[in-house]
């Protein structure tokens, strides 16, 4: 699933390649999920303009000259692909043309995308980029009986961090990804919310170093511990590997578990 990084540079390359552009047509496939009716999605977005492409969280927000914003989650699978010819695209999930003739297809082998024309939003949890020490411990107290793993991917509690990118965390805070986050000691949890935005910025820039013009799929060869092509960290021990929180997690003996 495309997380914080992926999703950052895909929506730096949408933004420069479809902002401005006016709609012509939006066509669903027939397994999208969506909540409004095809109908209504291309009577809100037909001949507007995009204003702008942003993140958020995990999603990819469209604001739309006339005030509607469309939201789009990739899921697991999900992509964007940028293309004069649209119908070669596998897996259109949703095809919205522009009047120069290009098209913007969300495309989904699985079908699980999920588009939204103006959802109601909860309560927003912080952006994991912008994590501060002292919003990290008020999340801690909120949660203290959680696990480390289980805290990072959780969008209730911070929105952008999935699988990867929370064991590339932990291992570079040296915490194991069982420690309860409400016994770790206030050292432990200002290095935690130090390392999450520079793991996540460092992994932005690898990513625009390896495809700069990215908008699908996922980069995942420059990891140091969540990588089953690796079988030791960059220090040199082993990486284990165990089901937490329902996921495939990569760890090593380096990181220290609070209980």
């Amino acid at each position: 699933m495309p997380e914080l990084p992926d999703l950052t540079v895909f929506v730096e390359n949408l933004d420069k390649r479809v902002t401005k552009k006016k709609i012509k047509s939006v066509r669903c496939g027939s397994n999208l999920r969506l909540n409004v009716s095809p109908m209504m999605l291309a009577e809100s977005l037909q001949a507007q303009v995009v204003d702008t492409v942003e993140r958020w969280g995990k999603e990819v927000r469209f604001l739309i000259g006339n005030g509607r914003v469309l939201y789009v989650h990739l899921m697991l699978t999900g992509g964007f692909v940028i293309t004069g010819t649209p119908d070669k695209v596998p897996f259109p999930q949703l095809v919205i043309g522009f009047e120069d003739d290009t098209s913007l297809v969300v495309t989904d082998e699985k079908a699980m995308a999920i588009a939204a024309l103006d959802p109601e939003k909860p309560e927003a949890s912080p952006d994991a980029l912008a994590v501060t020490v002292d919003e990290l411990k008020r999340l801690i107290s909120r949660f203290p009986k959680a696990k480390a793993k289980a805290f990072l991917i959780d969008q209730k509690v911070m929105r952008g961090i999935g699988n990867a990118y929370a064991d590339e965390i932990l291992w570079e805070a040296r915490i194991s990804p069982l420690s309860l986050m409400g016994k770790l000691p206030p050292r432990t949890i200002e290095v935690l919310a130090e390392k999450i935005p520079a793991v996540l910025q460092w992994a932005i820039v690898s990513i625009k170093e390896r495809n700069p013009g990215i908008t699908a799929g996922e980069i995942r060869d420059f990891l140091q511990v969540h990588n089953p092509s690796r079988k030791t960290s960059p220090t040199g021990r082993p990486i284990l590997k165990e089901k937490i929180a329902q996921k495939t997690t990569y760890y090593t003996d380096e990181q220290k578990l609070y209980v």
